[in-house]
C-alpha cells in the first residue's frame, strides 16, 4: 500500500506543478462553489475552482525537483541532492499553450465522490504543505503520512486519497 501512496502523492504533486501561479493569495473559492460535491462539478466548476487555488497549491521549481529527487533516489539509485539539482538546471518545457492545468481529479475520478469542494481544497492545501516542507533528508516514510486535513475526502472519496491511517507512521522495511 505504500507504493498505491506514494504513487497517489506524485499524482498530487503533479497536479500541483501544473496549476501554476507564482504564490501570491487568491480569493477563496466562492462559498456556492464551496458546498458543491465533486462528482457533481462541471468542467467550468472545475476551471473556476483551480484559478481559486491556483496561487495557494503552486509548488515552486525547488520544491518540485527536492519531491521527485527524494520519490526517485531509490529507485535511480543518484543521490537526492544530485536528482534535485539536476532538475532545477534542467530548462523548462516550453509551455504549450493548448494544455489547461487540472488541479482536480479527473471526471470518472470523482464519479461518486461526496466530498465537497471545500474538504478537497482543504486536502489539497495539506498536501502542498507537505510537499513544501520535505528536504532530501526526510525519510521517504514521510511520503506515507496522510495529512488529517484528508480525513473527510478519504472517507468519501477512497478513490482520490489513501485511507485514513493507511501509512500513518508506518516506517519503510
Amino acid at each position: 500500500m505504500k507504493r498505491t501512496t506514494r504513487i497517489g502523492a506524485l499524482l498530487t504533486v503533479l497536479s500541483l506543478v501544473a496549476c501554476g501561479g507564482e504564490g501570491a493569495d487568491t480569493a477563496p473559492t466562492d462559498t456556492a462553489m464551496s458546498s458543491k460535491q465533486l462528482k457533481d462539478l462541471t468542467a467550468d466548476d472545475v476551471q473556476s475552482t483551480c484559478d481559486s487555488l491556483e496561487a495557494r497549491v503552486k509548488l515552486s521549481k525547488e520544491d518540485a525537483c527536492e519531491y521527485m529527487g527524494l520519490l526517485a533516489a531509490s529507485t535511480l539509485e543518484k543521490p537526492c541532492g544530485t536528482l534535485r539539482d539536476e532538475c532545477v538546471a534542467a530548462a523548462d518545457p516550453a509551455e504549450d499553450e493548448n494544455i489547461e492545468a487540472d488541479c482536480m481529479p479527473p471526471t470518472d475520478q470523482r464519479a461518486g465522490c461526496t466530498a465537497t469542494v471545500a474538504e478537497y481544497e482543504v486536502c489539497l492545501i495539506a498536501q502542498t504543505q507537505l510537499v513544501r516542507a520535505l528536504t532530501c533528508d526526510s525519510a521517504l516514510s514521510s511520503l506515507d503520512v496522510v495529512p488529517t486535513e484528508c480525513d473527510a475526502v478519504a472517507r468519501k472519496c477512497p478513490q482520490l486519497v489513501a485511507t485514513a491511517g493507511e501509512g500513518q507512521g508506518a516506517e519503510d522495511p
